[in-house]
């Protein structure tokens, strides 16, 4: 009795210091998502999710961009509920596309609205991390939670996408908690564990789209759990518990049957129980009425209208997920090069870059450690690999290649598996203990290096988040979140004059960001016109990552910042916007910056104003398929047929010239011109 009453303060010691270290490391981590993104402008898609959201809780509007199903747009959007902010008249069209969520936004107070949303927003990552500790737990042990809780606190890829109004993050923890919640359902069945599995596996569908391939990947463990299990025993486990060998066939088939249809209550109710994506009824869908012509699945394609003709989903899911099967390959960059499609290498290739050394060196770790082959830990090793593996090689078949965001799901399954395989070493020797805390200790000393640039974050084998835009761009880089950066910057050195390449929803002028614009393919959601750029410039040229890269304009001389891309910069200010000095030529950038304009002047009937415009530009780039291109529609515009003709010729015999990646993007567009 004497030795219980001993023993039973310690453990309640040593509880209390573990959920010390719980607590303590959570807040650690909500501490550095809100201060280092209360530093950052908008993402590219935050302003637009928002307005989404918001018309979401208000208005039970579902059809402004069904490409995201409702659950983080909802969660963002809640703290407006209190705001109240004003939603602006906008022009027909506008209100579907990044011009309409620029104009709510920018309408109210704009700041407050998104950091109170990225605070909303940073209960997926904390409720990731947590998970990933329980899970860790339940199946390896206190020791590999802990490192698993360490790993996830201070991964910079958590920290940099957790509080933004994307879904990335959602679906990693969704998802993650849905293998979770099966793994502990089959381990112990019961009613109300089922019920949790279901909707957690709704949660990951109304999280994102590719959240489909969950119940592949739960049938998959469905699979292993069947094949790896022994005989069924009759006993019992020890603790009272039916072992997950127990578990029959058939009862597993039951349970993802149950599984799916509560899953579908859960997306049901999501969208207000009503098939139409409007409150007055269904509205327009092109990309369901189109579906059979640009879903590359025929079986896809017909599930998706049939789905829609017996409303067996809502009308706003079923659009959004014509837009993910439907989704056309992107240009990719990577180490530098651009390629015009995605490649299967890329994300191996961008994990390598974006996961910490200490991470990536205790999964090599974790190999030795031989989970898989141990009695003891197969089963658990094989739930965390496996999803991972799916997920993995699902996304290298992709031709969206533009951030390891897309990968985040195989993170909680990779870290979970790391800190157990890094653990049971450990144990084997003082030697393999030092190694295993010295890798700890670098990815945790990595990620406080990097604070607060979390985004363009890379490891130190690649020079860090500084170098990081040499081999990678977009959302891995330059997201439009660096002009705070460049407004103290600019601050700072207030007596040069200043020009901007800057790839972003937002408007520079929001900040008072006093440079020439040059022209860039977000600028015409800024709702203004930026000017002519001249033919030489001098003085400071702030460049985004991405523009610079060529990732949307083409290699070399296609590039209109392709010289900057071959220098190295004075500054680099947030990781993601290069500052240049000196005197330039940018013949190109003049020629492009007339074309918007051009085209603006012959949408008012002022047809020789724009072919003044485009004669000057075809003056300064005499080889730029855009200037000729342009032409081409002016003149038709304009009812000169031969004209017309002439140019859309010259824009082919320059576009049959250009890199050969770039010909299958102009190409084919200019023959259909022709054509008609």
């Amino acid at each position: 009795m004497s030795r219980l009453a001993n023993t039973f303060p310690l453990l309640i010691s040593r509880r209390a210091l573990i959920w010390a270290a719980v607590i303590g490391l959570l807040a650690v981590m909500e501490a550095a998502m809100l201060l280092s993104v209360r530093q950052e402008s908008q993402t590219c898609d935050e302003a637009y999710n928002l307005f989404a959201g918001y018309e979401y809780l208000t208005a039970g509007n579902f059809s402004i961009s069904p490409a995201y199903p409702p659950l983080t747009r909802d969660v963002g959007a809640l703290p407006l509920l209190a705001l109240r902010p004003v939603v602006p008249p906008m022009p027909n069209g506008e209100a579907g596309d990044f011009r309409g969520g620029r104009a709510f936004v920018y309408s109210n107070p704009a700041q407050q609205m998104l950091f109170d949303t990225r605070a909303a927003m940073t209960v997926f990552p904390l409720l990731m991390a947590l998970l990933i500790f329980f899970a860790a737990r339940e199946m390896f042990g206190p020791g590999p939670a802990m490192v698993a809780l360490v790993l996830a606190a201070f991964e910079p890829n958590f920290l940099a996408h957790g509080p933004l109004l994307t879904n990335d993050v959602a679906l990693a923890t969704c998802l993650f908690a849905a293998v979770y919640a099966f793994w502990r359902y089959v381990r112990q069945p019961g009613w109300w564990r089922l019920g949790i599995c279901g909707a957690a596996c709704g949660l990951t569908l109304v999280s994102k789209h590719s959240g489909l391939i969950l119940f592949p990947i739960l049938f998959l463990l469905a699979l292993v759990e069947t094949a790896t299990a022994p005989a069924a025993p009759a006993t019992t486990a020890a603790n009272g518990l039916p072992p997950a060998a127990s578990q029959p066939a058939l009862r597993l088939a039951a349970a993802l049957g149950v599984m799916a249809a509560i899953s579908f209550a859960v997306l049901w109710s999501f969208y207000g129980l009503r098939y139409s994506d409007q409150p007055t009824g269904p509205g327009f869908a092109p990309l369901l009425a189109s579906v059979g012509s640009i879903a590359h699945s025929r079986l896809a394609a017909f599930s998706i209208a049939h789905a829609a003709r017996f409303h067996l989903l809502p009308q706003a899911f079923l659009e959004g997920l014509v837009f993910f099967l439907a989704t056309e390959s992107r240009p990719t960059f990577l180490l530098g090069t651009r390629y015009l499609h995605g490649v299967w290498f890329y994300f191996p290739t961008v994990l390598a870059i974006k996961c910490t050394l200490g991470f990536l060196l205790l999964l090599v770790l974790a190999l030795f450690a031989r989970l898989v082959r141990s009695r003891e830990s197969r089963r658990e090793a094989l739930w965390m690999l496996a999803p991972a593996a799916v997920y993995l090689t699902a996304s290298m078949t992709s031709n969206l290649n533009i951030g390891v965001r897309h990968v985040l799901p195989i993170f909680p399954f990779l870290m979970v598996w790391a800190a157990a395989g890094a653990w049971k070493l450990a144990k084997s020797s003082r030697a393999a203990l030092v190694a295993v805390c010295a890798l700890v200790l670098l990815h945790v000393v990595s990620s406080l290096r990097a604070y607060p640039d979390y985004l363009p974050y890379s490891n130190e084998f690649w020079g860090g988040p500084s170098q990081t835009y040499r081999l990678l761009t977009d959302s891995n880089v330059d997201w439009g979140q660096s002009l705070p950066a460049v407004k103290r910057y600019l601050a700072a050195h207030s007596s040069e004059p200043c020009w901007m390449a800057y790839f972003g929803t937002v408007d520079p002028a929001y900040f008072g960001i006093p440079c020439g614009q040059m022209p860039v393919e977000t600028s015409i959601i800024w709702g203004r016109s930026l000017g002519e750029i001249p033919p030489a410039i001098e003085g400071m040229v702030l460049v985004s990552a991405s523009e610079m890269s060529g990732q949307y304009w083409g290699p070399d001389g296609l590039n209109p910042y392709e010289q900057f891309r071959l220098a190295r910069p004075a500054e680099n200010l947030g990781g993601s916007i290069l500052v240049y000095r000196g005197k330039f030529d940018v013949p190109l950038a003049s020629a492009l910056s007339r074309v918007t304009p051009a085209l603006a002047l012959s949408d008012r009937g002022e047809f020789d104003a724009a072919l003044a415009e485009l004669h000057a530009a075809e003056a300064l780039a005499p080889q730029a398929v855009d200037v000729q291109f342009a032409l081409g529609r002016v003149f038709k515009a304009a009812g000169r047929a031969e004209d017309s003709r002439q140019a859309f010729e010259n824009a082919l015999r320059l576009a049959t010239t250009i890199h050969p990646e770039s010909q299958l993007a102009w190409v084919p567009t200019i023959r259909n011109e022709l054509a008609k």
